[in-house]
């Protein structure tokens, strides 16, 4: 909870001890203990802005001031005292809780971090996408949000989930450890280059925690909302666009099948991601903010679940990838039969243990490397995991498991591998971490 939200839940302490103090005193302060916690909500309302967890308290407070204009009796002192103690309580749990405004893990690293969402075009396919970079910083501003547009994102998920749109209203809170448009930081380039793709229908925000940790580790990276395939993607100019296989000949009344998927969805991401990399050359050469700062040597693609398989797949037909990583992804296309060329590390969820097919798939992928490929398992975790989506609340995140704990250690395993191959570090680093008994290396 936030601080004047548990302050508006303390408002109501007086009216729980009023009824023990003499009659004196109760008399003199019967009106000040009921209009307390109506004026401090009106005032979190005003400096926090409001959230729909919360309106059971803002109606308690209403509630209690109007029992206490409208009669002001020993019976309705009881009952208010009553309504109180039982709302206090439910406030409490409900809103710091079941649906709490989470932060996300404080980056590591050395920078401030910067951010800034940029609209990318593909004239040649008549494709638009939605990307947001981050990057070291000259210095720290004023933290970003989530997201600019959070109706928007609360109606993608409600619409993707079944679950009412309002319950994301809160998403609206969340801010980054990152500032909006503030210079780059120059003595930190040139930059080792990282692009990032989300699952299907996911959203390119949801692994912010990891962005901004290897941003302040000195990487830029650029992750993308494949339009049409996210669960929203919302452009500058007001367009919105919602996840609809449709625009990638697929019938959204059936049931998507793999080869559908393989034939349909898998080339266009593969082309979203090669484009980027077309599009950070054209920054490098010319952009106000970029421009000279990007070392495009040293690249590497890395997504979660179908993300991190188009990651795969483009690495295999793109040079310019160096380092693949795939975050619990089952294996589409050419990738289920080739062998992975790059230095890949794959980390999966406990709960994918489950899937023969994708284990299956995992185990030729890993045991036919041609480079340094590394298998792990994050402990007690389920395909969501690896992004924010299990701090939105506890009832999420699966037995045993700690979001932000594992968060930061998935973060952590990332950085390292990449250090270990876009950077001067060397392997050990990375090898070293299996003395740690943090994760199940299955493959090394």
């Amino acid at each position: 909870m936030r601080f004047l939200e548990w302050i508006a839940c303390l408002a109501f302490l007086p009216a729980l001890f009023l009824p023990f103090m003499p009659q004196p005193t109760r008399a003199r302060w019967r009106l000040s203990t009921a209009l307390l916690p109506a004026v401090v909500s009106l005032i979190q309302i005003l400096l926090e802005g409001w959230r729909i967890q919360l309106l059971p308290l803002y109606g308690l407070a209403s509630l209690v001031l109007l029992n206490q204009l409208l009669a002001s009796s020993e019976r309705r002192l009881r009952i208010i005292s009553g309504i109180s103690f039982v709302g206090l309580v439910l406030s409490i749990i409900g809103a710091s809780w079941l649906l709490p405004v989470p932060s996300l893990p404080t980056p590591t690293g050395l920078y401030a971090v910067g951010i800034v969402d940029r609209v990318v075009v593909d004239s040649s396919r008549q494709r638009r996408l939605m990307v947001s970079v981050w990057y070291p910083a000259a210095y720290a501003g004023e933290p970003a949000s989530l997201t600019k547009y959070p109706d928007q994102i609360a109606a993608g998920l409600g619409d993707m989930t079944g679950i009412p749109a309002f319950v994301f209203q809160h998403l609206r809170y969340i801010t980054l450890a990152a500032s909006e448009g503030v210079p780059m930081l120059s003595t930190a380039g040139p930059l080792p280059v990282l692009v990032f793709s989300p699952g299907m229908v996911g959203l390119r925000a949801q692994n912010s925690s990891t962005f901004q940790e290897l941003a302040s580790w000195g990487y830029l990276v650029v992750a993308i909302d494949h339009t049409d395939a996210a669960a929203v993607t919302v452009f500058p100019d007001g367009e919105v666009r919602f996840s609809n296989f449709a625009h990638f000949g697929i019938d959204p009344a059936q049931e998507v099948t793999t080869e559908q998927i393989n034939q349909h969805v898998l080339p266009v991401w593969i082309a979203d991601q090669r484009f980027v990399l077309d599009t950070l050359e054209r920054w490098n050469a010319n952009d106000s903010l970029l421009a000279g700062q990007l070392d495009l040597s040293h690249i590497g693609i890395f997504g979660h679940s179908f993300g991190g398989a188009t990651a795969l797949e483009t690495c295999e037909v793109d040079a310019r990838c160096k380092v693949v990583i795939n975050l619990d992804g089952g294996l589409y296309g050419k990738s289920v039969e080739r062998a992975a060329t790059k230095p890949l590390l794959l980390i999966t969820s406990q709960e994918s243990s489950n899937l023969v097919t994708a284990v299956t798939n995992w185990n030729h992928l890993i045991s036919n490397a041609q480079n340094q490929a590394v298998w792990l398992e994050l402990p007690n975790s389920s395909h969501l995991s690896f992004t924010f989506a299990q701090l939105l609340s506890p009832l999420l995140a699966p037995d045993g498991f700690e979001p932000r704990q594992g968060l930061a250690l998935v973060d952590s395993y990332v950085r390292m591998f990449l250090d270990g191959h876009l950077r001067s570090a060397g392997h050990e680093q990375f090898t070293n971490l299996a003395q740690r008994n943090e994760m199940h290396w299955l493959a090394k």
